[in-house]
């Protein structure tokens, strides 16, 4: 990623993340990007401000955007040790006019100009990528988070209500404003996430916790996620 023809810089890309992107405290002081205001940000529990900046160019490869603004904070407390830094994160109006794929097993994301109208294994997704999540009695909107290291994140309430192990507690996991507590469980039936049926998958739930489902990376690692937000179509099928 290179921000006003510096760089490359490390960017996460977060298709759970509205607006163009976000630009971590540290680049937006190295490049002096100009504040322009503030804006409230939330991470499904806790909201707070954040500084808007401005950028004249932000590129990924061939495709770039002029004359943007971005969110800015510091993006990398509470990252555990080992893990590296990020500059910022691509959010989804970065690639809102473009085909996106991401092959997980490759490591691979491209741009591209193509469609998934009419494509098999393509469905409709809602407000955020939210598409459904089926568990054996019943389905649920979902929403499809590039930008969560976790699997499948459920709300505490629906816990009780899936064939799963006892909840056990692994410790506390960082959100954009804040830090919850994490509990984990083996589920004991299949789950299908749009076209895609999986056994033997994990799910979380915090606590606090947030009233939606997310589909995490630690579940798409297996599969290519490719999204069309012009026809408003995401597919996640096998390599």
């Amino acid at each position: 990623m290179t921000v006003n023809g510096r760089g490359p810089y490390r960017f996460g890309f977060d298709t759970g993340a509205s607006g163009i992107g976000r630009a971590d405290a540290s680049i937006t002081s190295e490049l002096r990007l100009p504040s322009v205001g503030t804006a409230e940000t939330s991470d499904g529990i806790r909201t707070a401000s954040a500084d808007e900046v401005a950028v004249r160019d932000l590129r990924v490869g061939m495709l770039d955007r002029h004359d943007v603004t971005l969110l800015s904070r510091d993006y990398n407390g509470g990252r555990k040790a080992g893990m590296k830094p990020i500059q910022g994160i691509i959010a989804r109006d970065f690639f809102a006019d473009v085909l996106v794929t991401i092959n997980y097993p490759a490591r691979m994301i491209t741009f591209s100009e193509g469609s998934l109208a009419d494509s098999p294994g393509a469905i409709p997704y809602g407000a955020s990528l939210s598409i459904p999540v089926c568990f054996s009695k019943n389905c649920y909107p979902a929403k499809i988070d590039t930008g969560s290291s976790r699997s499948i994140v459920i709300p505490k309430d629906l816990a009780a209500k899936i064939a799963a192990t006892t909840p056990t507690a692994i410790g506390q996991g960082a959100r954009t404003n804040g830090v919850s507590q994490l509990f984990e469980m083996q589920l004991l039936e299949p789950v299908r996430v749009g076209k895609v049926t999986a056994t033997g998958q994990k799910v979380l739930f915090t606590v606090p916790s947030d009233d939606s489902i997310n589909v995490g990376s630690d579940f798409l690692k297996d599969y290519v996620l490719t999204i069309d937000q012009r026809h408003h179509l995401l597919r996640i099928a096998r390599p």
